[in-house]
């Protein structure tokens, strides 16, 4: 019992300064704990990691550098050994956690005579690159073309070099569960009015109150062109200043792009964007297997604990007050699940060696996992299955439903998850996709079997109402005990063996017919749409595409990210042979993919 003691104490003092230095900020310690997954635990867990203390946790926020710290002080005082970077218990990277706007101007030229547009009136897009741009406007409907749906905004229309001013959203009578729905997002647009060579392009925004706001989607992918939101008053001074009927005003349906005569209207404007990149942290803790056979091998038990703050991108919240986004299924609840492991499996340590993390970024694109992943603390070859707890807190009572996702990634899944449920008794729903929106997705990119625990999804998913007070702590329990007896299941095999899974849908929205196969890089915000590798049997396999491949064009479509890469798929119909560029290390390939029907 001293020794024990004594190795704490070291322990607690390993943590960096940076750590400590909120101590008196963090809860106290408990008087007394248990190494059994325990109810209290991990209620109490749960209740401070999605307290109002902690501000919903943003990516970026002293209030997850806060939760981190509270984190490594748990793996602590369970025994864990440090696993982060130069012996500490962080891993830290630099995210994009929002843009910031400055020293814009927009005005309305006739000859020798300006119309200065106040900053009331316009604001640059959050994914507009910075720049100046001048050039006589054309009005161009909605500025969208399906031909599928009969809809060509820019028929007849000359833009190069021109500003293109068009209408937000989509006309009413078009189909919104087709194309239309994909291209009448502002980055189709831009990508709409780019290929025909606009030098800028400005949305006309039917609620002024929203043009005073970057509204930041999440994504650090910049346009090609610069582009920016108006009001309608703004589009209204423009049009009028084109010579047209004042009537005609309300229609901005197409032209006229220049006043006739000797005097030519021009729009000139400088936009500034710049993205704003904060640090923040995975945090890792290590318990050596008892083993030293399989010690080697390591199994990874993970889950991201940040959360949407102040309600960022990603929340489902319409208020108008800005609220906490407390986040406690998602998810302090599979946070307070890896803690209560940690503190389990360091009373009986398994054959194999444990690597527990908490991931940050996961909410804006599964970045701390994919961090990992590219940059690992431990030797990735030896990492053989990683087991990810995300909303493990909502078990129903009456259906006691659990989904288990990624069964199959590895054979032995399904039977191992089966034998576990014998006294449990949960209704299970085993997904055989080793792919999706959470972390576990990062480890299967890299051929490592995934498991991936969630009791679904409920109406205070991203919004401020997922509080602490609503999680089903006793079911939670459940669960936790389940993976702990799945996770010592594993460790009983010789082997796991690793295969990948036919068929998945790649796309986070599916507003077109064709697939493709292939498995998105969402920490990459470089230019292309980067993969992480192909389905098999997939279109994409077949035509030869790889882990690493960069797609620069897709058919006709010049792809510089992930939003121009889903614009062209809806241009395109199963059985078509579509060229596609893609960069494979230094070198430019094309291959030929076959689409299928979705």
């Amino acid at each position: 019992m001293k020794t024990r003691i004594i190795s704490l104490l070291v322990l607690v003092l390993a943590i960096p300064a940076s750590a400590q230095k909120n101590a008196a900020e963090l809860p106290p310690l408990p008087s007394s704990s248990t190494p059994e997954i325990a109810t209290a635990e991990l209620r109490a867990h749960v209740t401070w990691l999605a307290s109002d203390t902690l501000e919903g946790r943003g990516t970026g926020t002293p209030s997850i550098d806060l939760a981190a710290e509270y984190i490594a002080r748990e793996f602590a005082r369970y025994g864990l050994q440090p696993g982060g970077a130069s012996g500490s218990w962080f891993q830290t990277f630099d995210v994009v956690t929002g843009v910031a706007s400055h020293g814009n101007a927009l005005a309305v030229l006739l000859g020798d005579a300006a119309t200065v547009l106040d900053t009331m009136q316009f604001m640059p897009c959050a994914f507009s690159v910075s720049g100046s741009f001048a050039g006589t406007p054309v009005f161009a409907g909605h500025g969208i073309v399906a031909k599928e749906e009969g809809m060509n905004d820019y028929a007849e229309l000359d833009v190069k070099g021109k500003v293109v001013i068009v209408r937000d959203g989509f006309p009413d009578d078009a189909n919104p569960h087709g194309s239309v729905g994909i291209l009448s997002t502002a980055r189709s647009k831009e990508l709409a009015a780019r290929e025909r060579g606009a030098a800028a392009l400005l949305i006309i925004e039917e609620d002024a109150s929203q043009v005073r706001s970057l509204r930041y989607d999440g994504s650090p992918a910049r346009s090609a062109i610069p582009v920016g939101r108006i009001t309608s008053s703004a589009a209204e001074t423009i049009h009028a200043a084109t010579g047209a009927a004042a009537e005609e005003a309300q229609g901005f349906k197409k032209g006229p792009s220049a006043r006739t005569g000797e005097v030519v209207l021009r729009i000139q404007g400088t936009f500034r964007v710049d993205l704003v990149e904060k640090g923040t942290r995975n945090v890792i803790g290590i318990l050596p297997g008892a083993d030293p056979a399989p010690a080697e091998d390591v199994f990874v038990i993970g889950a991201h604990y940040d959360h949407l703050g102040w309600g960022q991108h990603g929340s489902l919240y319409r208020g108008a007050i800005p609220m906490i986004h407390n986040g406690a299924d998602d998810n302090a609840s599979g946070t307070a699940g890896v803690l209560e492991l940690a503190q389990y499996f360091a009373a009986q340590p398994t054959r194999r060696t444990l690597v527990f993390m908490t991931f940050s970024g996961e909410e804006m694109g599964l970045l701390g996992s994919a961090h990992w992943v590219q940059n690992p603390t431990v030797p990735l070859e030896h990492v053989r299955a990683m087991f990810n707890l995300d909303m493990v807190g909502r078990l129903s009572v009456e259906s006691r439903k659990l989904n288990i996702q990624g069964i199959g990634t590895s054979p032995v899944w399904k039977s191992l998850v089966e034998e576990q449920n014998d006294t449990e008794n949960f209704d299970l729903a085993l997904i055989d996709d080793g792919h999706g929106s959470s972390d576990h997705s990062s480890f299967y990119a890299k051929d490592i079997p995934v498991l991936f625990f969630f009791t679904g999804l409920h109406a205070d998913y991203h919004r401020p109402t997922d509080d602490a007070d609503r999680v089903n702590y006793d079911g939670q329990t459940e669960v936790v005990r389940y993976v702990a007896e799945t996770v010592s299941a594993a460790d009983a095999l010789e082997d796991i063996p690793f295969s990948r899974v036919r068929k998945t849908d790649e796309q986070p929205v599916a507003r077109f017919t064709v697939y493709v196969g292939t498995m998105p890089d969402y920490g990459y915000d470089g230019k292309g749409f980067r993969i992480t590798g192909t389905s098999p049997g997939s279109p994409a396999e077949k035509a030869g595409l790889r882990e690493g491949d960069i797609i620069l064009r897709f058919g006709e479509t010049e792809v510089t990210n992930i939003y121009d890469y889903m614009t062209a798929l809806s241009r395109h119909a199963p059985g078509e042979d579509v060229p596609v560029i893609v960069r494979r290390n230094d070198e430019e390939v094309t291959v030929t993919v076959r689409l299928e029907r979705k």
